[in-house]
């Protein structure tokens, strides 16, 4: 007994020593990862993808990119970190960021964009998600997450000696912990980087009325089939574009200033 309270008691303290204030929004982030391993995660996953997918970082859909996210980048909290932008030759529309500043655009994703205001909307908020670590950020609340479902399943393991019940625990721990902590928590950080991401289009000086116009569309391509917006790791479309329009005029008074 005494032995599990000290390591209750150091995995308390060490969980409490990795939540850190971010300096660009003010909000508490739990991260066990430190900033000087982001760029080599980053870089290691970039080459993992480069195996496997078309990647392209020449030709006119990947000089569009480059020059949309440099021009971004620059003016951004970190502009000194190691971007790279590249495009997947995949008829998917989707974006992603890695830690560090690996940014890859889906080549439907650049096509259904042909206005660069629009397409940097998208290159906004995928700089914003590397600029907030938020990747590293559901790295450490995921191993967390999954250091407590075991725990909870040796205690019920321990408790009742029946080995089902205590496999049950960790199962229902771990849709407990995506329905209630992991989701929501995605969902808060895709908003987080629409705010962030538009305030430095607009800063880069491009309109950050296409922000809401990029969501309108995106809506638009749907199938109309997509799944209520609490069981999925984005939020709905209708929400962000509120959220976007809400701030306009704070998003406005930084594209005039540039």
């Amino acid at each position: 007994m005494r032995t599990r309270n000290i390591l209750a008691l150091s995995a308390g303290l060490f969980l409490a020593a990795c939540v850190t204030t971010n300096t660009v929004t003010g909000r508490s982030q739990f991260i066990t990862i430190p900033p000087s391993q982001d760029a080599a995660l980053g870089l290691e996953a970039m080459k993992e993808v480069k195996k496997t997918a078309d990647v392209k970082t020449s030709g006119p859909a990947a000089q569009r990119v480059q020059r949309i996210g440099a021009r971004i980048a620059a003016i951004s909290d970190k502009p000194d970190m190691p971007w790279e932008f590249v495009v997947i030759d995949e008829d998917v529309l989707n974006a992603w960021a890695l830690p560090g500043g690996k940014i890859a655009m889906y080549q439907k994703m650049v096509d259904s964009f042909p206005d660069d205001d629009e397409l940097a909307a998208v290159m906004g908020h995928e700089i914003a998600h590397a600029i907030l670590r938020h990747g590293a950020e559901q790295m450490s609340r995921a191993q967390a997450q999954n250091l407590a479902i075991v725990g909870v399943g040796a205690a019920v393991g321990a408790t009742t000696q029946d080995g089902e019940m205590a496999q049950m625990a960790v199962t229902l721990g771990a849709l407990a912990a995506q329905g209630f902590v992991q989701l929501p928590h995605s969902r808060a950080m895709e908003l987080e980087a629409d705010d962030i991401g538009t305030l430095y289009m607009a800063r880069a000086g491009y309109d950050p009325r296409a922000a809401v116009r990029l969501w309108q569309k995106m809506k638009s391509m749907k199938d109309g089939a997509s799944q209520p917006a609490f069981l999925s790791t984005h939020p709905s479309d209708d929400k962000r574009i509120a959220r976007i329009n809400a701030k306009m005029s704070t998003y406005m008074a930084e594209y005039k200033n540039n």
